[in-house]
Formats: structure tokens, C-alpha cells, sequence
């Protein structure tokens, strides 16, 4: 028992190295949480993995060099691919296939979709609160951007299109599937459903997606993705694509159950947390107090004085829920003064996160290795 304690502790040690890391914690819960992912053999598959993708020979040479085990290549193909299915590491797109580890979010516990148990999500709601939730938050580059309904915004606004979802949908040529939200089926799990929405379906992904390889996934057509997006709107998510000029995927969240929205509301100034490029404004003449934007907000950024709306900037991130439905058009997105431009790619983001991480000797020492198929 000890010994595979201390393999998953060496797991822990090789995870927070990753750019969202896997950091310790004084009561341990990190190690429960490994323990329910990682068997002692796939323990020491994952530490013969590395952030860059490795194929099965290089996994094969390192658990020789690292455990002094010798296995078949097929065998150990079948216990990579077995991994990866089970959503604890990441696979390559195509053939031959490369793999890589997973951070846990996003990531491990986005790809326990379908498998998560009430036991795993007390787990992780214990390990968020206890240490996670700093690290998730510790970058200035966070892994979503909160962007606004198109609806939300005045027409004399030329918006970015990294900002425009619907144009991301309509210009793509890439594959589109819709996935369940695994945030709203682990609160379900805890006895909390979801109170904003009963729509599950609501989480976008573009390309070769994982959730597809493991049947998690439908593919949609455009018109269906826009109206999935339509329907959020009406019921009240904000949209939170990938942090990135080519977004990955386009999550569709609420309040009580999204793990980065409720996350972030428990800092002081949840808004400096989430990139965004718009906030919203009252006018209060044209205000009436009818508090239907209250309901809208998810971010609880909306208050009410001497009957009219006020905004706490510290809270609001620009999703635009609060002026779509006010019948007074007292609400108003306005354009932040210093615009948030996502990195180019999902791996510009997380070199940009891993730069932010270390020292810039250490972060060029990294490049360098994985340029040349080496760990970190």
C-alpha cells in the first residue's frame, strides 16, 4: 500500500509540472483523487508520459529506464489506449498514435463524462477549495474567455471575431459535436441540479474531439450548433469559449454548476479572473426595477438600490444576459477600455501559461525538450 502511495505522490509531483499543475495538499485528497484515475500500473505508464506526445516506444524505452520493466509494445499500446479512453491521459489525433498527460482540468475530470460517481465529485469539490482552485486561477491567461451574446451587442460595435460565436460557428470548417455538460451531471450526483436550465447538451467542441472518440459526442450541423446557442441565450448561460483566436471548444454555462463560473465567485474580484472585453451599464433613468436581470446574471454581479439595477464591475464579465432581456433596454454592453486578445492556439495558450509558470531559462529549457521528444 505504501508503495503505490508513493507512485501516485511521484504523480502528483510529475502533474503540477504540467501548466495547470496538480498541486499537494495538507490533507491529501490530490492522492485519492489519482488513486481513483491511475491503477499502480497505469501510475507508472503516466510518469513515462510528459506534456509533448510520446510515442509507444519511447513510453516503452522509458519504463524500462525509469522501473526496470520490460513490456510488449502491443500490451502497452493496449493499456495507452485503454488510458485514454478512460479519460485519464491524451491521445494524438491521428495514426500512428502519440500520448501525452492530461492536466485535470481541463482535461481528467471534463473526460470523466459519463463514469463520475457522487464519491469522486466530493473528492473534487474538496481538492478545488483545498488547492486547485488557486492554481486554475494563477495565470493571467485563463483556459475559457467569457464572450457576449450577439444580441447583446449595438450594431455600431465591430466586434473581434474572437469575441463574434456565431461567426466562429458559421466560418469554420471543422467538425462540430455537442457533448453533456459534466459539470451539471457531477452537481446532479450531489443533489444540486441545475436550477438556471434542464438543457444538459450544451457543451461545443470543434475538430477531432475526444468526447467523439469515446462516444461521448454527436456531431451537430451549424444551423443545430447556432440554435443550441439561440436556446442558451433564452435560458440564461453565459458562453465561454477556448481562450484562443481557434477556440477548441464553446462550453455554455450557468451559475450553480459551471466549476470555473462558481470558482471564480468565491474570490473578491471574480472579473479579474475571467477574460473579457465588454461589462455592462445601467441607465437609470430608463431602468424600472423589475429585477428580471437579477435572475439573468450569473456572476451575481447585478444589485438592487432605491429600486434600480447597479453593477458590480468587480463581478461582471460582459456576457450580455442582462440586456437581452430588458424590456426597457436599460442595459448596455460597453466595450472595456484594454482588450484581452487570445493567444493564437490551445498550445500557445498553455506554452503561455507553462512561460508564466516558470523562470525563462527553465521555460527555454522546456521548449528545448520538447523539441527534441524528451519529459519535463
Amino acid at each position: 500500500m505504501n508503495s503505490n502511495i508513493d507512485l501516485h505522490r511521484q504523480l502528483q509531483e510529475h502533474l503540477d509540472k504540467l501548466p495547470i499543475g496538480f498541486p499537494r495538499t495538507e490533507s491529501g485528497v490530490e492522492i485519492k483523487i489519482l488513486q481513483h484515475l491511475f491503477d499502480t500500473f497505469e501510475t507508472k505508464v503516466a510518469l513515462c508520459l510528459s506534456l509533448g506526445n510520446s510515442s509507444v516506444p519511447t513510453v516503452q524505452k522509458r519504463m524500462k529506464r525509469k522501473f526496470n520493466e520490460e513490456y510488449e509494445l502491443d500490451s502497452l499500446r493496449k493499456v495507452l489506449d485503454k488510458m485514454y479512453l478512460s479519460g485519464s491521459i491524451n491521445r494524438s489525433k491521428k495514426e500512428p498514435f502519440k500520448y501525452s498527460n492530461a492536466m485535470l482540468a481541463i482535461g481528467m475530470f471534463e473526460f470523466q463524462l459519463g463514469h463520475l460517481s457522487k464519491e469522486f465529485m466530493e473528492l473534487l469539490h474538496q481538492y478545488f477549495d483545498e488547492g486547485f482552485n488557486d492554481e486554475f486561477f494563477r495565470s493571467s491567461l485563463p483556459q475559457l474567455r467569457a464572450s457576449p451574446h450577439m444580441n447583446a451587442i449595438v450594431p455600431e460595435y465591430n466586434i473581434a471575431t474572437y469575441d463574434n460565436m456565431r461567426k466562429i460557428v458559421q466560418e469554420t470548417n471543422q467538425t462540430i459535436a455537442v457533448a453533456n455538460c459534466v459539470c451539471k451531471e457531477g452537481e446532479a450526483l450531489l443533489g444540486k441540479p441545475c436550477k438556471q436550465s434542464n438543457d444538459i447538451e450544451v457543451c461545443i467542441s470543434f475538430g477531432a474531439s475526444a468526447y467523439l472518440d469515446r462516444g461521448q459526442a454527436r456531431v451537430i450541423s451549424k444551423d443545430e450548433c447556432l440554435n443550441i446557442m439561440d436556446r442558451a441565450e433564452k435560458e440564461g448561460l453565459v458562453l465561454q469559449p477556448g481562450n484562443s483566436l481557434q477556440p477548441f471548444c464553446i462550453c455554455l454555462c450557468c451559475g450553480c454548476c459551471c466549476g470555473v463560473l462558481t470558482s471564480a465567485k468565491k474570490y473578491g474580484k471574480p472579473a479579474e479572473l475571467i477574460a473579457h472585453n465588454f461589462y455592462a451599464q445601467v441607465n437609470d433613468e430608463a431602468c424600472n426595477g423589475c429585477t428580471l436581470c437579477l435572475a439573468r446574471c450569473q456572476m451575481d454581479a447585478i444589485l438592487m438600490d432605491d429600486s434600480k439595477a447597479i453593477i458590480d464591475l468587480d463581478k461582471c464579465i460582459g456576457c450580455g444576459l442582462c440586456v437581452t432581456t430588458c424590456k426597457k433596454e436599460a442595459m448596455h454592453l460597453m466595450e472595456t477600455k484594454k482588450k484581452t486578445v487570445p493567444p493564437k492556439n490551445a498550445v500557445m495558450l498553455y506554452l503561455g501559461i507553462l512561460n508564466e509558470k516558470v523562470s525563462k531559462q527553465k521555460m527555454m529549457g522546456s521548449m528545448l525538450k520538447l523539441l527534441l521528444g524528451k519529459q519535463l
